[in-house]
């Protein structure tokens, strides 16, 4: 729970302007994406933000992107729709060709549509940056409760120039909303609390991880403040705090920097 509220956002808000002149954010409807365009039209203005729809489907277009361009419609932000279902179809086809597949598997069709939003928006952060010559950055949705289990893509969502809300549980996340509710700068009806990554038809956080955040929250803390460990043995652990534990260690690598294998004392 966060105790200080004005404290948060005031730091938020000063890293954003530090960090950036233009926001690029992808915006998917969901309540991550929504406080982050939020945190940036704070401390940029309205003008500086650009939000990203990327629908995959006709589905995406009338759910998640319907939503997202309510959002950023209520908060006066510039606005770019572009559709990826081309892309990663390019990709995903390529590659089932090149493997003799029909189909792969779902998790990985999913992840390509989220690597092609990817491209999307270095894409457009580049052409931005470069026409207004003004230091434009792509600004990451994720939150702590998705990134220490690693719920999220490499080269995806993972990647991105600076992750405001990346140490904030997604209770927090709802918490920071509620308080901007309050505030009257967006509805809480614009804020959807089913958490999905859409990675396909009907798909919700809970129904593919099997456990809601608020449950996972507990063990992540603990092992945040040192009670739960690497080199905790999982048979003893319950189940949930047994699948954050694991799920931690397989996914780690999403969040480190590619290592250099280190040759220079063979050369001169």
């Amino acid at each position: 729970m966060i105790t200080d509220l004005q404290g948060i956002i005031k730091t938020i808000l000063e890293e954003i302007k530090q960090q950036m002149d233009i926001a690029i954010v992808g915006m998917s409807g969901g309540a991550d994406s929504t406080l982050v365009a939020l945190l940036c039209c704070q401390a940029l203005g309205p003008q500086r933000v650009y939000s990203v729809h990327m629908p995959a489907t006709s589905h995406d277009e009338a759910t998640f992107n319907n939503d997202s361009r309510r959002v950023a419609s209520a908060l006066g932000l510039q606005q770019y729709t572009v559709p990826i279902a081309g892309i990663a179809e390019s990709i995903l086809g390529s590659c089932r060709t090149a493997l003799g597949l029909e189909r792969l598997s779902q998790v990985n069709e999913g992840n390509g549509r989220v690597r092609a939003r990817m491209c999307v928006l270095y894409t457009l952060c580049h052409h931005l940056g470069k026409s207004l010559e003004l230091r434009s950055r792509v600004v990451g949705t994720g939150n702590l409760s998705e990134d220490f289990i690693g719920y999220d893509t490499k080269g995806g969502d993972s990647l991105a120039d600076i992750f405001p809300i990346g140490e904030l549980f997604k209770s927090e996340v709802y918490q920071l909303l509620d308080y901007f509710v309050g505030e009257k700068l967006i509805l809480d009806s614009m804020i959807n609390r089913t958490p999905s990554a859409g990675l396909w038809l009907e798909q919700t956080d809970e129904n593919e991880l099997g456990y809601t955040y608020a449950a996972m929250e507990a063990p992540i803390r603990a092992y945040l403040a040192g009670t739960l460990s690497e080199t905790s043995s999982t048979g003893d652990l319950e189940p949930v705090a047994r699948f954050v534990l694991e799920r931690h260690r397989a996914h780690a690598h999403k969040h480190l920097a590619p290592s250099v294998v280190r040759l220079r004392h063979f050369c001169k």
